[in-house]
């Protein structure tokens, strides 16, 4: 990686994410000349990515998800998180195509979801 910042979720932004998402695009000859994909494209095969991110959670039991949260499953943990990149990268790719502030439409939706009312009803997540 050709990052000139700290490679964490603390001091890593957002839009140097989406610059070296480009320059991969760019290198791997996918998109415009810019690195842009067709954003129908990206969304189609962010769908394949997130099937096979669930792929990693089909037939768990509650004692493998415990194993999971608790961190005692680094193999299936690596193999989930490759995934959930994939998943990340094409999600980047369709904000930057679309040039959607992902910072500014997350604490949007945040804002719009904590100002439903509480459902009585609704089963414990």
């Amino acid at each position: 990686m050709e990052a000139g910042f700290s490679v964490n979720d603390t001091d890593t932004p957002i839009a140097a994410l989406k610059r070296e998402i480009l320059a991969l695009c760019r290198r791997k000859g996918w998109g415009d000349a810019r690195g842009v994909q067709n954003p129908q494209h990206v969304a189609m095969a962010m769908t394949v990515e997130m099937s096979e991110l669930l792929e990693h959670f089909q037939w768990l039991n509650p004692p493998d998800v415990e194993r999971l949260l608790a961190g005692d499953d680094p193999d299936r943990t690596a193999l989930i998180a490759e995934e959930f990149a994939d998943v990340m990268m094409y999600a980047l790719q369709l904000a930057d195509a679309l040039n959607i502030d992902v910072t500014r439409e997350v604490l949007r939706k945040i804002d719009i979801v904590d100002r439903r009312p509480p459902d009585p009803n609704a089963p414990k997540r």
